[in-house]
């Protein structure tokens, strides 16, 4: 079948049969999406159909669901020779609205992680009259550039409005900054209002704004409030400790940690405006404490969470004061909720991901999660707003005859650049180098 170098539990994605809340803002809006493949031949509405770059022919299919539910996207090749050439499983490494970037490596398992031995591809989610598809894309330029901190930006042709089909994806080469003045190490990247403003995150620290259209543009930072600084663990991967979205307007950040003073896992959330450039202008929204009493009488989905002994050897009851809690998610909708993953212990292969309502201090639902693909706790999905733009209508096998595969033009853009810091103000040094094609 050529499928020996995946993972088994990869072979086998998950049923989406979560039930949501009623109060879970519209279904399709956005989702938690795994950023690894699942390696199975499954066709719907999403199916999209693309060449490799040794000409076979390659499959991606979204199945999306509400949080807390994860949702998923599954790769196959038809012929077996090409399946097999895949080295691991393709992940996810950009999405914004309707596009995703995805990665996909070849050779054994040690060649795959090697850029060089790697095609990018851009899924479009298609929406309206027309139907999604998949496209790869070239890397002359540096393809060691594409393999951290990537942001997609969609970029419209002044010549042909109506053709929303060109996009930068977008990669900063931070080994040009000068790290004796300046440290700063981008996870993230995020899109902070229209011209091409994108934010490349160090969740540590803070925002490295740039206008990536216009690389001679002043570089700004946007530093974190010191009490996010000061919280910074070190021996925790920031990823998983914390997250960053615009939502409606403001950048928010969330920070999950373990509070030994009050002995509970305790979260904080932050925001600012978006279109603000000043460095003291967060505001913390909430700070909460991950307690029993966030259950009430609505908390849809609380079986879902593991029995733990007691310590006072009562029978074993449902509790969240025993977890290890982790990967904060925050909602895309303007809704007061964070997701929390939520293990017994960090090696399980099932997690739960813990629905909360920052505004009334309360645990909203229960999903669960399939970890097994993952060792410990590490990055496991994103959030995306790509769901909303699927079509909700079934048109499987329709769909694949109409939208069949079309190779469309190669569009990607690399920002590379050289800095000199001056307080929070870091000045782009020309030469800057960039290309687009759409």
């Amino acid at each position: 079948m050529g499928t020996k170098n995946f993972l088994d539990a990869s072979l086998r994605p998950p049923a989406l049969d979560h039930q949501p809340h009623d109060e879970a803002g519209a279904p399709g809006s956005w989702a938690m999406l795994d950023v690894r493949a699942y390696i199975a031949d499954r066709r719907n509405a999403t199916t999209a159909h693309g060449r490799m770059n040794n000409g076979g022919e390659i499959q991606v299919t979204f199945c999306v669901a509400p949080p807390p539910a994860v949702s998923y996207f599954c790769v196959w090749c038809p012929e077996p020779a090409h399946l097999a050439g895949i080295g691991t499983e393709p992940r996810i490494i950009a999405a914004e609205a309707d596009l995703a970037v995805l990665r996909v490596g070849f050779g054994s398992l040690f060649d795959c992680v090697d850029p060089q031995c790697q095609d990018i591809f851009v899924y479009h989610a298609g929406g309206g009259e027309k139907g999604p598809s998949l496209r790869l894309v070239t890397n002359d330029d540096d393809p060691y550039c594409l393999y951290f901190n990537t942001g997609i930006l969609r970029h419209r042709d002044d010549t042909n409005p109506d053709d929303d089909d060109h996009y930068y994806i977008v990669a900063m080469d931070y080994s040009k900054l000068p790290w004796h003045q300046f440290r700063h190490g981008p996870k993230r990247v995020i899109m902070l209002g229209e011209g091409g403003l994108m934010g490349f995150v160090d969740p540590w620290r803070g925002i490295l704004v740039c206008s990536v259209l216009d690389c001679e543009d002043e570089l700004h930072y946007i530093p974190f409030p010191r009490s996010l600084k000061d919280n910074k663990k070190l021996l925790v991967n920031p990823v998983i400790a914390r997250d960053i979205a615009v939502v409606q307007g403001r950048i928010k950040v969330v920070d999950c940690f373990y509070c030994y003073a009050s002995g509970a896992w305790k979260a904080s959330v932050w925001s600012r405006a978006a279109t603000s450039l000043e460095k003291n202008n967060w505001d913390r929204d909430y700070v909460f404490e991950i307690r029993d009493g966030l259950v009430d009488t609505n908390t849809l989905h609380f079986e879902l969470l593991p029995k733990l002994q007691a310590e006072d050897g009562n029978s074993p009851q449902q509790t969240l004061e025993a977890l290890h809690i982790a990967h904060p998610t925050l909602s895309l909708n303007d809704d007061h909720n964070v997701y929390l993953m939520a293990k017994v212990d960090t090696c399980n292969k099932r997690a739960r991901v813990l629905a909360v309502d920052l505004k009334n201090k309360r645990l909203q639902d229960v999903g669960v999660f399939h970890a097994e693909r993952y060792l410990d706790i590490t990055l496991s999905y994103i959030h995306s707003r790509i769901s909303k733009y699927f079509k909700t209508t079934p048109s499987n096998s329709n769909a694949l005859a109409a939208h069949g595969y079309k190779r469309g033009p190669h569009s990607y853009m690399t920002f590379r650049t050289s800095v000199r810091t001056s307080a929070h103000c870091v000045q782009c040094v020309p030469p800057c180098t960039s290309t687009f094609l759409g």
